[in-house]
């Protein structure tokens, strides 16, 4: 069954139009059917069910749905989630994004590929290059795959089967929506509005040990216009666009090394595959120093942060960080550490900021920060 795209519109009528006329000019094969679903209310309402009536599809069906009441973000995302019951597999396109001429290629393959492991929740189509508790990049382990697992929910382009989104419609009818310490989410999560339903779905993940399927190229683009998320346009998230591969090369959760968990960190067990040094232990990877000690919850953490009795210390140097405890790379800024040992001080964490930036700054960063890491280095 070729999956069914489904656009949420609220509101944008540019929006909407930009990433129609991206959907027109894409490799789909014939019969694809498209769904444009408008919520209710916007003030540009009329505008956004013009755009999406007047638009000719080229690839198969178009279906218009009108919501009679106002949902907000995370409903209306529930709903178009829920049409998988009817579709069957889907890909979910928000109206500020914009698709690769490729993108159809990737999700039909990652959807097949996946179908029958149920530790995967979702594909997304934009590869995460960011790390979103730090804002420095995203590196994952280069392997002879596509692809990497994160269990984050990315919301920039996403492709379920009926059975992915299934599981978690069935988890989340007695989920407990708000986020707490018991979760093991990093305390930022407890921040965000109410009306994101980003936090929740990473619950899920990490509730359910399952993982999201990501392309190390993105299929699709964010333009950050005005809206829900954004008060205003930013260009954050744009990124370069993989145009031109129709094949890809997938591997299973089991083979990859490449497997990350809510924190952005390695799996243990994926670090074990690379090296030995750390298989006796019961150990979290926490490389960026992210994690409170309310998270870290094994006996051992290999780590960024400060450690008064360190049994291994790496330097800071290759990329990506895991690569520097791969190849034993000589240095006192990575720690494999008991968890009591840590210093969590707050000139230790000055410290290991200060020695963060400096790596991924290549040298060469502002006034400011330049004065932060010369206050790291003399602590």
């Amino acid at each position: 069954m070729k999956p069914t795209i489904i656009v949420p519109a609220y509101n944008r009528p540019r929006s909407l139009q930009r990433l129609l006329d991206s959907l027109a000019a894409a490799d789909c094969p014939p019969g694809v059917r498209l769904v444009i679903s408008i919520d209710a209310e916007g003030e540009n309402g009329r505008t956004v069910h013009q755009t999406a009536q007047q638009f000719n599809w080229p690839h198969g069906a178009k279906e218009i749905i009108q919501q009679a009441q106002h949902l907000g973000l995370i409903d209306h995302i529930f709903f178009c989630g829920d049409l998988t019951q009817k579709y069957g597999s889907i890909i979910l396109l928000e109206d500020d994004l914009v698709v690769s001429p490729v993108f159809y290629h990737f999700a039909a393959q990652a959807l097949a590929y996946f179908a029958a492991d149920d530790r995967i929740a979702g594909i997304s189509l934009n590869a995460l290059w960011f790390n979103g508790f730090t804002h420095t990049p995203f590196l994952p382990y280069l392997d002879d795959s596509d692809i990497f697992f994160l269990q984050i929910p990315w919301y920039q382009g996403q492709a379920y089967s009926a059975a992915q989104w299934g599981r978690f419609r069935q988890w989340r009818e007695t989920a407990v929506r708000r986020i707490t310490p018991a979760d093991g989410l990093h305390e930022l999560f407890a921040q965000f509005p109410e009306t994101d339903w980003f936090p929740f779905k990473t619950k899920y993940l990490a509730q359910t040990e399952r993982f999201y399927v990501f392309p190390r190229q993105s299929l699709t683009t964010n333009f950050g216009d005005a809206g829900t998320h954004f008060r205003q346009r930013t260009q954050f998230f744009q990124v370069p666009l993989q145009t031109f591969r129709r094949g890809y090369r997938l591997h299973s959760l089991d083979q990859s090394t490449a497997v990350y968990d809510t924190f952005q960190e390695m799996r243990p067990e994926c670090l074990n595959r690379l090296t030995d040094r750390f298989q006796a232990y019961d150990y979290t990877v926490d490389l960026h120093g992210t994690k409170s000690l309310d998270n870290i919850r094994a006996d051992y953490v290999l780590t960024g942060k400060r450690s008064r009795a360190p049994l291994f210390s790496f330097g800071l140097e290759m990329r990506p960080p895991v690569a520097n405890v791969v190849t034993a790379v000589p240095g006192q800024a990575l720690h494999f550490s008991r968890a009591a040992d840590l210093d969590v001080s707050r000139r230790a964490e000055w410290a290991r900021e200060a020695r963060l930036y400096r790596y991924y700054g290549w040298g060469r960063y502002g006034r400011k920060k330049r004065l932060k890491l010369w206050l790291g280095q003399r602590l």
